[in-house]
């Protein structure tokens, strides 16, 4: 039985099935502050990959928009549009179920450098909030991703991703537009839809953690970095080693850590950062600097810039903490089924980049902002269609784990006589909700869906049986 398996970052296995064979090409004072400006602060902290906290307030107040979000919630409107790559909310049905996207920018910002200089990112990072299950993916984005950058003055050229923030900042003259550019640009390459900002330089993210103590990181071999010779001022520098094993680093540790590529890419950078910025948010937790941020605004207020307004963040931190800094971290670096995201390529210009697979894309944004009901589920195709069936239940298998995020869709057998209606039956009742997506995307009547009891866990949660009249969505 081939299957895909949810990725967490990754995909450890998966199905050959739903892989056809392709061509590729080189593809004020602290005490003076309101609530919702002290728990700015750790929501900041949380989101350099901090992110969780920032997140929660972020899609809290846009769940709700009265004083205490997470109540009333409204219905929201149509299933989204799966032409394009990105899905931002697979199966939404309701407002509460919408994602919250937090787009994270790192600049390298040195201290001799103008705040207004075109910087280069050096961190790109998606932090998305499920309301539902009150959990953060984070996803991370290589620099050297060759996007469309589309300029303001209406013209289109291919640039590495970590350009785009520069071309906002040098065409609008300002941070707010370094952001607006890179927010577009991740819509129109990838369907992100991004709800709010946060920007940080490096020495910022240094302070920070140095106001919760450092950090414990247990970096893996293959992570791990030999003498090298690191500078965060061009000016002076010293030779660092981070060997594997447990490691407690202060905040010019973590940041040197988290930015070293010299030896291998920005691939194995980018999981050094989401190391970090894991076990930032474990310590954040475990010292319980959500009940009293007081004392941490001080590192903050000069450090972070956002368009979030502090209005909406008053009575939150209730539903922030609810969070417990449950977080899984993706990267488009990520290989999907075997085959690599992100190809290294040459562009006309002599830069080295990095072209990326469209399809692979797909997959990993399906699982980066894919529903809480469908975590852990467990989805079955049979054919009772005939001939050519097989290569339909392939084709919606690769639909419902690529373009609507589910976890594990499975090939099962084919049914033992050919069906003239297509069929969804639910086996117990805690799938109810993903049920009727699925009944929905495939045409067949949510009242038609067959319930049987689940009595062995070995059932899957929903058979789909593919009969004559079976249509591919959209197709």
């Amino acid at each position: 039985m081939a299957r895909l398996k949810n990725m967490a970052g990754r995909a450890e296995e998966a199905s050959l099935l739903l892989r056809p064979a392709r061509s590729r090409r080189g593809a004020a004072s602290a005490h003076s502050l309101s609530l919702g400006q002290r728990l700015l602060f750790v929501l900041a902290l949380l989101t350099f990959g901090l992110a969780s906290i920032y997140t929660g307030l972020a899609m809290l107040t846009r769940v709700t928009p009265q004083l205490f979000p997470g109540q009333n919630f409204t219905l929201g409107g149509a299933l989204p549009n799966l032409s394009r790559i990105g899905i931002t909310a697979p199966g939404v049905n309701s407002q509460v179920n919408q994602r919250i996207n937090l787009l994270v920018i790192g600049v390298d910002k040195r201290p001799h450098y103008r705040d207004l200089d075109a910087y280069l990112t050096d961190t790109i990072m998606v932090a998305t909030i499920d309301p539902v299950g009150k959990s953060v993916n984070i996803l991370s984005i290589p620099r050297d991703t060759y996007i469309t950058i589309h300029h303001p003055d209406g013209s289109k050229y291919s640039r590495r991703i970590n350009e785009s923030y520069g071309v906002g900042v040098t065409t609008g003259g300002s941070f707010e537009a370094g952001a607006g550019q890179l927010e577009y640009d991740l819509k129109q390459n990838f369907g992100i839809e991004i709800d709010s900002w946060v920007l940080l330089d490096f020495k910022g993210v240094e302070k920070l953690i140095n106001a919760v103590g450092g950090v414990d990181v247990d970096i893996p071999y293959e992570l791990s970095v030999g003498n090298w010779f690191y500078s965060d001022d061009d000016i002076n520098g010293v030779w660092l080693t981070f060997p594997s094993g447990m490691q407690h680093l202060d905040g010019y540790h973590a940041v040197a850590f988290g930015r070293h590529r010299e030896y291998d890419n920005d691939f194995q950078r980018v999981k050094r950062q989401q190391l970090v910025v894991q076990a930032a948010v474990q310590k954040l937790f475990a010292r319980g600097l959500l009940n009293n941020p007081l004392d941490l605004w001080d590192a903050y207020s000069s450090t972070v810039k956002t368009d979030m307004s502090k209005a909406k963040m008053a009575g939150l931190a209730p539903l922030v903490v609810q969070t417990q800094g449950r977080m899984k971290t993706f990267s488009l670096a990520d290989p999907v089924d075997g085959v690599p995201t992100l190809t290294p390529y040459t562009d006309a210009a002599g830069a080295a980049v990095q072209l990326y697979d469209p399809e692979n894309v797909q997959y990993i944004l399906g699982q980066v902002f894919s529903k809480a009901a469908y975590a852990d589920s467990h989805v079955e195709i049979q054919n009772a269609y005939g001939d050519g069936g097989d290569a339909r239940a392939a084709a919606l298998g690769r639909y419902l784990a690529y373009s609507r995020g589910l976890p594990t869709v499975a090939i099962g057998p084919d049914s033992p006589r050919l069906e003239p209606v297509t069929t969804v039956t639910l086996y117990g009742e805690e799938r109810r909700s993903m049920a009727e997506d699925i009944a929905k995307w495939i045409g067949v009547p949510v009242s038609a869906i067959r319930v049987e009891p689940r009595v062995s866990e070995a059932l899957p949660d929903v058979v789909i049986v593919i009969g004559r009249d079976f249509k591919m969505p959209g197709g």
